[in-house]
């Protein structure tokens, strides 16, 4: 069972919500390519709206937690991925079809990675960190 903090908890919720964002994005089916722009723009508005303030307090507080633990590539790692989507995400002023596909393979690979090893080393650090308390006199 994680004994992840309530914050990292929070952010590891905020991924549940995140892959219902990259199915519905997915079954999208656009009539046309003039259809692209606005699904392009809908996906923006939940970057700007959802995906940035997550990854900003990811970079504010999983991320030097990561660095502290002696993790410091795979944070790195992270906020390569979060640039990486932030750059996307600009470029889709002028979208297309790949670049829609791109982006959310894109988020779905980054939430893959939290998922099955962010979290569980900040859960190992954090079960680490409450024993050595437990075993202070």
């Amino acid at each position: 069972m994680r004994k992840l903090s309530l914050r990292l908890k929070h952010l590891a919720q905020e991924h549940q919500a995140v892959m219902h964002f990259v199915s519905a994005v997915r079954s999208a089916s656009p009539e046309s390519e003039a259809d692209i722009p606005e699904i392009a723009r809908r996906v923006r508005q939940v970057f700007v709206s959802d995906l940035e303030p997550h990854f900003v307090e990811e970079e504010r507080y999983a991320l030097p937690m990561l660095r502290e633990a002696g993790y410091g590539a795979l944070a790195d790692e992270v906020f390569a991925q979060h640039e990486q989507m932030r750059a996307m995400e600009r470029a889709l002023d002028h979208p297309s079809t790949e670049m829609l596909v791109e982006f959310v393979h894109m988020l779905e690979k980054h939430v893959e990675l939290e998922e099955n090893e962010v979290w569980d080393v900040l859960d190992a650090e954090l079960e680490k960190q409450a024993n050595a308390k437990a075993e202070t006199p």
